[in-house]
């Protein structure tokens, strides 16, 4: 008997699995065959993974639950907390894409139930549905929420039209009454595989995602570097997450032609990796980055020269050969910071480099100081001065010149001490590490780049119990969102000079 239910349950089972891909297929062929980038989003295996399924009902986990209610301005987190309430067809993928048309950022989300979507829609964007053209819809500032055929789309417009334009957007996509991404299989392969979120993304999409972000706008102000992997002739990128139980794997990879100016540009750029920079970084820092460069061709890109220009033009410390010292380096180049435990908004960083001439540079920079009347104190090959509330150590290890601003005594070890980190710096190029600790749980994301088109990533925790994807979340909805009533947003090109230039007056020797 229980072989007979078994097999009259198989065609049950087979209609279902139809059904859902079917749905996805369905917000597949609404996605425009000239979109400039796609990301799938499997929101079951999500769903699945991250525990949000309890007793057959959707939910939010409790301890997910406490870092929402904590950050409740993230979009993240809103959409979050509004899924058990929404509707949502929790057997389908969700799919986000990118145009250069009439809406430049476009979500389809499959629904179960309509009507939930409506009040929540409503609730959130303070509107009310009105029918525009054949169009169920909200037009509130740049986003046009529609409804249709049990799909919710979300769009932004590129820039401002009158609503009449940005509902016709949305009804040729709800009628698929053009070309579809679901034609064209260069797209398409990336987005076949079991991966939880995988991603195409030609270089105008990442534009587009990078210059509506204030956060990026202000970095790349002051951090002009960024602009070599956005400002070339990539011709996209992939990406592909996947979940396991412990951890989250992240696949990416640039594709370029053999002979484009960003494969020409890195291979001349790049130098070997070498983990004995670690040696430098406190194994307690939140954030690592390090990229191994010749230094005598780093010099020479044009958003080095304009930071050095910005640099010769601060007041005393610009007469500091900062030139000289960037054309040393041979070898990884590595910034590192942590929230200052003590003073809110404050940091405590380290700035290291595999230099040809580290000690030659360290006493340069101390008879500079001296020359100010800022004479260190020099204590077991160290040069040590006050700043503020920090403790300046400047000092050559191995090799590696470092420049140490904390506001503590070191006790901790150091990065080069972890296995995992000293593996991947060893190896990748490009190399990232980042500590974060959210509801309690210490947790790990580790990247690197060994070679100039494919990138590996992992997030895990230390602990032997936690789910992966749930710690994921919780990173991820912690993330602070940029405000738009920031001071950061009236920064120029002189910050620079605001910064530094009465950084000497304040250096002390330590008494």
């Amino acid at each position: 008997m229980k072989s007979l239910k078994a097999i009259l349950l198989w065609p049950v089972l087979a209609l279902t699995m139809t059904a859902c891909s079917n749905v996805s297929e369905k917000l597949e062929k609404m996605i425009p065959s000239d979109a400039t980038g796609v990301i799938s989003i499997d929101v079951p295996q999500i769903l699945n993974k991250a525990s949000f399924i309890a007793d057959g009902k959707l939910q939010v986990p409790a301890d997910l639950r406490t870092i929402i209610d904590e950050n409740d301005a993230s979009p993240l987190c809103q959409v979050i907390d509004d899924l058990p309430y929404m509707g949502v067809n929790q057997d389908s993928k969700a799919y986000m894409f990118f145009t250069s048309k009439t809406l430049g950022q476009v979500l389809l989300v499959a629904l179960s139930d309509p009507k939930l979507a409506h009040e929540v829609v409503e609730r959130r964007s303070g509107g009310d549905f009105n029918t525009v053209g054949g169009v169920e819809c909200i037009y509130v500032k740049d986003y046009l929420y529609a409804i249709h055929d049990k799909v919710l789309l979300i769009g932004r417009v590129n820039k401002a039209v009158p609503v009449e334009k940005a509902a016709a957007a949305a009804q040729a996509m709800f009628e698929h009454n053009q070309p579809s991404i679901a034609e064209n299989n260069d797209v398409m392969k990336h987005l076949a595989g079991d991966a939880a979120v995988q991603a195409y993304l030609e270089l105008k999409a990442v534009k587009s995602l990078l210059h509506k972000s204030a956060t990026y706008n202000e970095l790349t102000r002051h951090l002009p570097l960024l602009d070599i992997f956005v400002e070339s002739d990539i011709q996209a990128m992939t990406m592909a997450l996947r979940l396991e139980e412990r951890q989250a794997t992240l696949e990416t990879t640039i594709i370029a032609d053999e002979n484009s100016e960003y494969l020409t540009l890195m291979r001349t750029l790049t130098a070997a990796p070498d983990a004995s920079v670690l040696k430098a970084v406190p194994n307690s820092m939140d954030y690592t980055v390090s990229m191994s460069v010749h230094g005598a061709q780093f010099v020479q890109l044009p958003q080095i020269k304009q930071l050095i220009t910005l640099f010769k033009g601060i007041p005393y410390i610009g007469r500091i050969d900062i030139e000289g010292i960037l054309s040393s380096v041979d070898g990884p180049l590595t910034v590192a910071a942590a929230r200052d435990p003590h003073l809110a908004g404050e940091w405590n960083a380290v700035v290291a480099a595999k230099s040809t001439r580290p000690e030659e540079i360290l006493k340069s920079i101390g008879t500079f100081a001296t020359a100010l009347g800022q004479a260190p104190e020099i204590y077991d090959g160290e040069y040590i001065y006050q700043y503020d509330n920090k403790m300046i150590k400047m000092g050559v290890t191995d090799g590696v010149l470092y420049i140490k601003m904390l506001d503590y005594e070191q006790t901790e070890g150091y990065a080069h001490e972890l296995p995992a980190v000293r593996e991947l710096f060893g190896k990748s190029s490009l190399a990232c590490f980042v500590q974060t600790r959210q509801g309690g749980t210490d947790a790990c994301f580790e990247f690197g780049m060994a070679d100039h088109l494919n990138g590996n990533g992992r997030f895990y925790t230390k602990s032997d119990t936690a789910n992966a994807t749930l710690e994921l979340l919780k990173v991820m909805c912690a993330i602070k969102s940029g405000s738009p009533y920031d001071d950061n947003n009236e920064a120029d090109a002189n910050d620079l000079s605001d910064i530094m230039g009465g950084a000497i007056d304040q250096l002390q020797p330590v008494n």
